[in-house]
């Protein structure tokens, strides 16, 4: 897992080094990585980045006292080398400080790990599925056993020049009756109790899936169009800020500040989805790309 996320900084990074901190990422060195780092750790000041501050450097962050790295420049060489293919990034703390350099929008780590669909492994969804699996078995050779017990007869065979004794065990039908009521008993108890151990997962919504426009809560057991496999760790964020958008030549792509307010990448057909903030395409788990005037031209307006 930790190779996919340094391969989404690193396609990631290709991105920004064309746009608006291409002067601190074209050319990239240990000063500038820390002076672009300061300013994205001031603009954000949110608790994820802060952790990652503290991991990164050893103290704690505090607001208007990013100044204190000022003189710390060595920190930041490994995450040039890593840029330039020089080295590798083994600490998932540099990792996510070069996250945080390049304003990476599916940073820390952690959130990453839940984020990509590769990697997401619906647990509850299998301890369902051995749960049930574990209790047709016990039922199967619970109703084996109660019919080996009720039908039980053996024959002996003699030489032909003598007459064929069969000696048959008769049950007497009271002892049948009550091993059916243990065996119904049984089957009743297994029920119940896979309805105690299951009944969170039928009444919580902790997933979220994509239904082709935007990403929806749903139950981590709720089976969606049969694409269980597409579902993930809720994350309130998505759910109300990420969408999959139209766009044509009335469409607003940048800010007053001249930044991108639409990100791009082609679908599994080779068109383009647009959406309106950034991450990783929920289908394809490429990374999104901002808006440029060229695919603008090129694919919007002609």
């Amino acid at each position: 897992m930790p190779e996919s996320y340094k391969k989404a900084l690193k396609e990631y990074y290709e991105v920004e080094k064309e746009g608006e901190k291409s002067h601190y990422l074209i050319m990239p060195t240990p000063a500038l990585l820390r002076d672009l780092f300061v300013q994205r750790i001031e603009e954000t000041n949110n608790e994820v980045d802060a952790i990652i501050f503290e991991r990164f450097f050893g103290f704690p962050y505090e607001k208007n006292n990013a100044h204190k790295i000022k003189g710390i420049i060595d920190k930041f060489r490994p995450l040039v080398n890593f840029l330039k293919d020089k080295s590798d990034l083994s600490e998932i703390k540099r990792l996510d400080a070069l996250a945080v350099v390049l304003n990476y929008p599916n940073r820390p780590f952690k959130k990453f790990m839940h984020l990509s669909k590769k990697e997401v492994d619906n647990l509850e969804i299998e301890d369902k599925d051995v749960i049930e699996e574990r209790n047709n078995l016990i039922a199967a050779d619970s109703i084996n056993l109660a019919e080996d017990e009720f039908k039980i007869s053996s024959e002996e065979v003699v030489p032909s020049n003598k007459k064929e004794i069969i000696i048959e065990k008769v049950i007497p039908k009271k002892n049948k009756r009550s091993k059916k009521i243990v065996v119904i008993s049984l089957l009743s108890m297994i029920v119940a109790i896979s309805l105690f151990l299951n009944i969170k997962s039928f009444t919580t919504k902790d997933c979220m899936i994509w239904n082709g426009e935007q990403y929806q809560a749903i139950s981590c057991n709720e089976r969606v169009k049969g694409f269980v496999e597409t579902s993930v760790p809720k994350d309130e964020k998505l759910i109300n800020h990420f969408k999959k958008i139209k766009v044509s030549n009335k469409t607003s792509f940048f800010d007053v500040k001249g930044n991108p307010k639409i990100w791009y990448v082609k679908n599994a057909n080779g068109t383009l989805d647009f959406f309106n903030a950034p991450g990783l395409h929920p289908e394809t788990g490429k990374t999104l790309k901002p808006i440029t005037e060229y695919i603008i031209e090129k694919y919007i307006l002609q």
